[in-house]
């Protein structure tokens, strides 16, 4: 097995963990910047301030000496007794110690005080002495002359302080800012966790939805507490996709029942003639058919089966093409001619009936393919000649809807009417009130697929209402041209 690289190291590891360990890294770098920047300027300030306090001392030493000590005559005793705060010595002309403050105390850490002669602590009148002790500590120290009563310099006055309070104070420094800092990445590291936890607990929902989707059911969805947050967007995002999904698999659903509804009512269909047209063969063929007579009944019933058939597979290669989304021919279309015209058709194919066309006064035009719109007046004629009692009247009514730039016509008819409950079956594709599947009576079912199938191509609607006084009302409404840019193609 192949050593993983650090890179693929990083990506196993949790978003979480991920963030308070930057978290905690940045907290951890601003924390040392600010530590290293602060003992750099402390440093100087505190080695100022000591010196500025012994150059103070280089005017009047009085603070470093005994209480009630005279600057003017210098006694043994003002410096034996000065204060420990510094270390006070008094050097001979030679330039060696002759007396200092520690008494005689071989445990006290005292600075290792060179030889100084008059003429070198005049030329450092005005600087600061670096000194060091036994322990390696810096001393700072100022030198002044002694003088007597008669004017001559009898010695020099050491005054030293140690930089271990300086240091006493960095040492304090670093371990107050180290613990302080400590605490400031321990809690930054706790509340950068439960701040991730807590955001990234819709993720946890997004996950388990995901995971129950996956085992099949599409109809969870990710229950969004905070919609305007990043996690919100993405659990809308989320049931959107989820929304259209199960609307597609609905659809896909639905599509293949009715494929399989549509193949199986189509080759019930099929059979029947097929089935009437063979077995008049094989009559014909085993020699039962002896006279002209039987023969020519058969031949005609062959005929009959077989125009059947054509007006089935015509019917079925028609929504076929309409299936396809063909693009159609759409021009600009008076209502009143093709009504008229579907009048005049329907007249002479049903003499006995009273087909009448009324118009309408303001002459409505619609946007579509004429082929197509005459061919809807004539499928819903020809339902309605065929559902109707011999005689009744059939009005094609033209109108113009208010408040829409459309037209509508209207196929009226007087017969028993459609029950409410399946008004919004006799569209579906071989669907039939009339259960026997007699093309004679009930027909294929595929006259009002094919006329919902053109309204919905040209953008239209298609419903089916009560006709006043009992009867059935077809009612198509189409795009006017105000409207065609929103027809399809």
């Amino acid at each position: 097995m192949a050593k993983r690289t650090l890179t693929e190291r990083l990506a196993d590891v949790s978003l979480r963990a991920k963030t308070t360990a930057v978290t905690v890294f940045i907290l951890f770098l601003g924390l040392f910047v600010a530590g290293i920047g602060t003992l750099t300027l402390l440093q100087p300030l505190l080695l100022g301030s000591q010196e500025t306090q012994l150059r103070q001392l280089r005017s009047d030493p009085a603070g470093a000496l005994a209480p009630e000590a005279d600057t003017n005559q210098l006694k043994r005793n003002d410096v034996l007794y000065a204060t420990n705060q510094y270390y006070v010595a008094v050097l001979g002309t030679s330039g060696s110690v002759q007396y200092d403050n520690t008494r005689g105390s071989t445990s006290a850490n005292i600075p290792n005080v060179p030889h100084l002669t008059q003429d070198e602590v005049a030329s450092n009148r005005d600087d600061i002495t670096r000194l060091s002790g036994d322990d390696g500590t810096t001393w700072l120290a100022v030198t002044l002359p002694i003088t007597g009563s008669d004017g001559e310099v009898n010695g020099t006055l050491l005054i030293a302080s140690s930089t271990a309070w300086a240091n006493r104070v960095l040492t304090q420094f670093v371990i107050i800012f180290t613990g302080f800092g400590i605490a400031v990445i321990l809690l930054g590291a706790a509340l950068t966790r439960i701040l991730i936890t807590g955001t990234l607990m819709p993720l946890a929902s997004v996950e388990k939805t995901a995971l129950e989707i996956s085992k099949g059911d599409y109809s969870k969805r990710i229950m969004v507490a905070s919609p305007h947050t990043e996690v919100g967007h993405l659990g809308e995002s989320l049931n959107v996709m989820l929304d259209r999904l199960d609307g597609s698999l609905a659809d896909r659903a639905r599509t293949i029942e009715q494929m399989r509804r549509f193949v199986g009512d189509a080759g019930h269909e099929l059979r029947t003639p097929l089935v009437s047209v063979r077995g008049y063969a094989e009559l014909y063929r085993m020699g039962a058919l002896q006279d002209d007579e039987h023969v020519a009944q058969a031949m005609e019933r062959i005929e009959k089966e077989a125009i059947r058939m054509t007006s089935l597979v015509e019917d079925l290669l028609s929504l076929a093409r309409l299936d396809e989304r063909r693009p159609l021919e759409l021009t600009e279309l008076a209502l009143n001619d093709l009504a008229g015209d579907a009048a005049l058709d329907a007249g002479v194919q049903a003499p006995d009936r009273e087909i009448i066309a009324v118009a309408d006064p303001t002459d409505p035009v619609v946007v579509g393919d004429e082929h197509r719109v005459r061919q809807v007046m004539t499928n819903l004629i020809g339902n309605a000649l065929r559902h109707t009692p011999e005689g009744s009247p059939i009005e094609i009514v033209v109108s113009r809807p208010e408040h829409a730039s459309g037209a509508r016509f209207e196929i009226v008819d007087h017969g028993d009417g459609i029950p409410e409950q399946i008004r919004t079956k006799i569209f579906d594709r071989f669907w039939r009130a009339d259960t026997s599947r007699n093309r004679e009576t009930g027909g294929s079912g595929l006259g009002l697929a094919i006329v919902k199938s053109i309204v919905d191509l040209h953008g239209g609607t298609v419903a089916v209402h009560e006709t006043p006084g009992g009867g059935a009302t077809f009612r198509i409404d189409l795009p006017g041209p105000a409207e065609s840019g929103t027809t399809q193609a």
